[in-house]
């Protein structure tokens, strides 16, 4: 889990292990999400006010049956960057995890489930706030 403990956004946070590398599209103050990479380091981010982000609040997720719905309280759709699927054991322990590609996350307003077969766990969805 990465989590941001400052007052400030971190925008477009490279995580890497070893030779595998993600890019968290944005965390905003207090922010919890999900990194499928055993031992992360976490390297450079952009740090920004949060008024700067124009409104965005973190799209959520969650497994339903038939799927994973996704809820999202921004005005325009995000461009989506995929997610991570954090498997905990009963005593609260991460055990594995999973990546789901761009084409299984919505990061479009409002409420939507997308028929996605992944057992439950915590999804993290990663949307950015443009194309790049």
């Amino acid at each position: 889990m990465l989590e941001n403990t400052s007052t400030l956004a971190a925008y477009r946070i490279v995580v890497t292990a070893g030779a595998r590398t993600v890019e968290v599209p944005v965390l905003t103050p207090g922010q919890r999400i999900g990194v499928v990479l055993d031992r992360p380091a976490v390297g450079p981010a952009t740090w920004l006010p949060s008024e700067s982000l124009g409104g965005f609040t973190p799209v959520t997720a969650d497994v339903v049956p038939g799927g994973v719905r996704y809820r999202s309280g921004n005005c325009r759709a995000l461009t989506s960057r995929g997610a991570a699927v954090l498997f905990r054991a009963p005593d609260g322990r991460i055990t594995s995890g999973a990546q789901l590609p761009p084409a299984e996350v919505s990061c479009a307003p409002g409420e939507k489930v997308l028929p996605v077969a992944v057992r439950a766990g915590e999804i993290s969805p990663y949307c950015a706030l443009g194309t790049e």
